[in-house]
């Protein structure tokens, strides 16, 4: 049993390698391309694509229904299950697509907004071929062979662009976001077809069929309920408060999650499949939970801390003057993201052990109390509303602690635990960056600029691994380890 932990240890160390080097690369081209954009296009282009996102998001849930991550749980044969999954998706994206076509006035009419109608019909072209490419790319995850995505996510989320930005200078507004977002979708569709070496035979197993829904069916749920917390804020900012408002808040999480998704993006792809093959190992798996918790903290607490402090410089400096009110924004909606990662990875234990209906009860329970304070909040303005989402998170981070004690019999105080010196180190950052930024720089008359913002980003960077090391030398030395390990 130990041999075979540590040879899955090994497996996901070297699968982390290729998954974080596909995050980098994609995510590093992904900032740039998203603020030229920005530049170009108007807070109200970026309201209308998110209108539209919010209801194809909505219906992305029912295509799948669960089934791509019941595929990498399952234990039985996956030739079979991968042909129960491919069919019920390509059937259920097709008639998705057609009702999203039929009630495109509707929703268009809800947000106020008749831009959305014809974007919402072409943009959800993309469930079709989303539909087409998903036993593809959970049986790569499933088997952990994260090198095998690199160059497809690589091509996919460069090509897009050679769209995107031309139609953008050529003034075509929203058109040009659709038109880089189907693009992605076709390369991504042929590039996982030419790669992957399952093809799809007409035939279908109904008993395998039932076993899939049976998991998946927690997992709709679960997703469900992820979505009203994920999208449900976007909702009622776009219905309430505006498609402009909801431009600049769609912007500012953007933002926020390309900035989170360079650095922690790599974790999620790998931590399912490696929890799910240590889920008859307690011990091996509270061990694994903590470690990668740790992992985890010290990469989330720095760049919430550092968002909130220099966000409305970020704002300022990429882009420009159009877009006021996303520095705010991005400053809280930044603290709030590396709180709620603080629990990121016990929904993926749960699904793990086979237990996705607790993820199922988490949402729903979040639900109860964010939608009602979403809807309190809106009536008061964007900034309002953005530090009410923040506090909503911390609530939300309190219940999933209580949920994971009683789960994985862990310490209640395991947070503070595994994230101690994290956190010590972050306030020493918060203190170093905010002596520079209104202290030292306004002493000096320095108006800021890209360069006062680079100093402002070493300082908080030098002050926090500078009291993490005096904290826990030995954590940056088995980070050390790891990316050795990663490299072989």
């Amino acid at each position: 049993m130990e041999d075979s932990n540590q040879n899955i240890t090994a497996k996901a160390v070297r699968s982390l390698k290729w998954s974080a080097l596909t995050e980098v690369v994609s995510r590093t081209a992904g900032p740039i391309i998203f603020v030229v954009l920005a530049r170009l296009l108007t807070p109200d282009d970026f309201g209308v694509m998110a209108t539209a996102m919010i209801a194809i998001s909505f219906s992305q849930m029912f295509w799948d229904a669960g089934l791509s991550k019941a595929l990498i749980q399952t234990k039985a044969c996956p030739e079979e299950a991968a042909h129960v999954v491919f069919w019920t998706n390509v059937i259920l994206g097709l008639l998705i697509y057609l009702l999203l076509f039929i009630a495109a006035p509707a929703i268009a009419l809800f947000f106020k907004s008749p831009a959305s109608c014809p974007v919402l019909r072409v943009l959800a072209l993309q469930i079709v071929l989303a539909s087409l490419t998903s036993v593809q790319q959970a049986l790569f995850v499933r088997d952990l062979n994260f090198r095998g995505l690199f160059w497809i996510k690589l091509l996919t989320a460069l090509i897009p662009a050679f769209f995107s930005i031309p139609l953008a200078l050529y003034g075509y507004g929203v058109w040009a976001l659709v038109a880089g977002s189907l693009a992605g979708q076709i390369i991504n569709l042929l590039l996982l077809w030419k790669k992957s070496d399952w093809r799809p035979q007409f035939r279908y197993d109904w008993l395998m069929a039932r076993s899939l829904f049976a998991f998946g069916f927690w997992v709709l749920l679960e997703s469900l309920g992820a979505w009203l917390i994920v999208w449900g804020d976007n909702l009622i900012v776009g219905r309430f408060l505006g498609i402009h408002d909801l431009g600049v808040y769609r912007t500012g999480w953007n933002l926020v999650t390309i900035i989170f998704g360079l650095f922690l993006g790599p974790f999620l792809p790998v931590l399912y499949p490696t929890f799910s093959r240590l889920q008859d190992d307690l011990p091996a798996l509270k061990n694994t939970f903590h470690r990668v918790n740790r992992f985890v903290f010290a990469l989330a607490l720095p760049m919430g801390t550092g968002l909130l402090l220099v966000g409305p410089e970020i704002a300022a400096l990429l882009f420009g003057e159009k877009w006021q009110g996303l520095g705010f924004v991005l400053s809280v909606l930044g603290l709030t993201y590396s709180i709620s990662w603080l629990v990121s990875i016990n929904t993926e234990i749960y699904r793990a052990i086979g237990k996705p209906n607790i993820n199922t009860i988490l949402m729903y329970a979040h639900i109860s109390y964010y939608l009602p304070c979403f809807y309190i909040a809106s009536q008061f303005g964007l900034e309002t509303f953005t530090i009410i989402r923040l506090m909503v998170a911390i609530i939300g981070v309190l219940i999933q602690i209580f949920f994971c004690v009683k789960q994985l019999e862990v310490s209640p105080f395991y947070i503070w635990q595994d994230g101690k010196p994290m956190i010590i180190a972050a306030i020493g950052m918060a203190v170093g960056v905010s002596a520079l930024k209104w202290g030292l720089l306004p002493f000096l008359h320095i108006h800021y600029t890209g360069l006062s913002l680079g100093a402002l980003i070493f300082v908080g960077c030098f002050f926090y691994l500078g009291c993490l090391w005096l904290l826990d030398r030995d954590f940056i030395l088995d980070i050390s380890v790891l990316l050795k390990r990663a490299a072989t």
